[in-house]
């Protein structure tokens, strides 16, 4: 049935989409007003809170990020300004010898003003391309930061996951090898075999083994995070130190969201940034069509001459009509009009890649819900077979490999129950990163005229 909503949907979708761009529609209100910006904030950890704020202050790709939106700002402003005249100080000299004359030398010195008038809109197309560039890579920071919190926050939950998972493995092989003792005991009085000897020993191993993945996987994860904040292992060891928190529970806030339509995440910043490049897209080809008109320039020239007590000057009007020009300007249309259709591709593709994602997320959420439920049940029956196993063995009723099968079955379903409860977690996490959800930056950050995205 999910399957045949999602086809549907994505059906919808390009059934409704136009080639031209509309504004960014909102989220259903009914749906995501519940939901929180600072959404990570729900699972009420202190540790991951300061990771994700020390990670929005000083990640570089995040600050790299940033510096192209001051880029792009400064190319917007250029844009701008060539709509405007400009005015040059001029000078001159000359000097020269004659047979006749004999030495001659001249000078002039002024002021050069020339303006090209945009009588076909080539100049205002330039401006409107690079505004909505600029709004684009804008775009692109909103959605770097978004990705930032949920890699963050899913790195920390893999971290955890793998303490936990370090936990659970020592504390059953202890249990196991503490079993061995008493079989191997047993063994030099000769009331227990050989086998059952070996196949303990083989059992703790094996058990123990799960300890250094599982560490691995915690210092891959230790590394990651000082990375994506761009701090010294220490501070982030310091962190990571503070006693951690329950994962996610269940959100019955996200359940409606199975429905979402395809139309509200237009409003999601990398697919508005695929919007904002198809406007700039447009907007270029509206200016290398408008090289095939005339080009209208004014210009004035005021100043001295050498030996004139008034000031001398002119004015010029200069018109060029491209007449030929062995295909240069039909060839730079042809290249605009197949850059616009791949960012109209490119737009699609977006909106259709943003469905997919958020309805997979939710799905995935779902599912792992009912699992991580199913193992919970098991992992409670689990542990009461090992206690009621431990109890038969006491009363000499059942025998000790017995005893260490149940163990190991309880070991077994607590690993995947926490590996499911994790899941449910990063699934948690995704789905709000395919939203987009993120809280604005701070005002007095956004005033930083040399960091400031906007």
């Amino acid at each position: 049935m999910r399957v045949l909503v999602l086809a549907l949907g994505c059906l919808a979708l390009l059934a409704c989409s136009s080639r031209e761009p509309m504004p960014p529609a909102p989220l259903p209100a009914q749906a995501v007003a519940a939901l929180p910006q600072a959404w990570w904030q729900s699972l009420q950890d202190p540790a991951l809170d300061q990771l994700v704020a020390l990670a929005l202050r000083d990640n570089l790709d995040l600050a790299t990020a940033a510096q192209r939106i001051r880029e792009q700002r400064a190319l917007r402003r250029q844009a701008a300004g060539n709509r405007y005249p400009n005015l040059n100080i001029a000078g001159s000299h000359e000097r020269g010898r004659s047979a006749s004359e004999g030495h001659d030398e001249d000078y002039f010195y002024g002021l050069d003003l020339s303006w090209e008038a945009d009588l076909f809109g080539r100049l205002g197309a330039l401006q409107r391309a690079a505004e909505a560039n600029l709004q684009a890579v804008r775009a692109d920071y909103q959605a770097l930061r978004v990705s930032l919190i949920a890699e963050v926050a899913s790195t920390y939950l893999n971290y955890r996951l793998a303490q936990r998972e370090v936990d659970i493995a020592s504390r059953a092989a202890d249990s196991q090898a503490q079993i061995a003792r008493i079989t191997r005991v047993r063994f030099d009085q000769g009331t227990a075999s050989g086998f059952d000897v070996e196949r303990l020993d083989t059992q703790v191993a094996i058990t123990r083994a799960v300890v250094p993945q599982a560490r691995q996987r915690a210092e891959a994860a230790r590394y990651a995070l000082a990375y994506l904040l761009n701090a010294e292992q220490s501070r982030i060891d310091a962190l990571l130190a503070e006693q951690a928190q329950p994962l996610a529970p269940r959100d019955e806030r996200l359940l409606p969201l199975l429905q979402l339509p395809a139309s509200s995440l237009r409003a999601r910043a990398d697919v508005r940034a695929a919007e904002l490049r198809l406007l700039a897209a447009d907007s270029s080809l509206d200016a290398a069509q408008a090289l095939r008109y005339p080009q209208l320039t004014l210009g004035a020239l005021v100043g001295f001459e050498q030996g004139a007590s008034v000031p001398a000057w002119t004015l010029s009007a200069q018109a060029l009509q491209p007449l030929f020009d062995f295909g240069r300007i039909r060839a730079g249309i042809e290249a605009g009009d197949a850059r616009r259709e791949q960012a109209w591709l490119g737009y699609q593709a977006s909106l259709v890649e943003a469905l997919r994602e958020t309805r997979s997320a939710i799905s995935a959420y779902l599912e792992g819900l009912d699992r991580q439920r199913l193992l919970d049940t098991a992992s409670r029956s689990a542990a009461s077979a090992t206690a009621l196993a431990q109890r038969q063995y006491d009363a000499g009723t059942l025998s000790m490999i017995e005893v260490l099968d149940a163990q190991r079955t309880q070991f077994d379903t607590q690993l995947e129950q926490q590996r499911a409860a994790s899941d449910v977690a990063l699934r948690w996490v995704e789905i709000y990163r395919t939203l987009g959800l993120a809280p604005p930056e701070p005002a007095a950050w956004r005033g930083d005229a040399a960091q400031a995205p906007d």
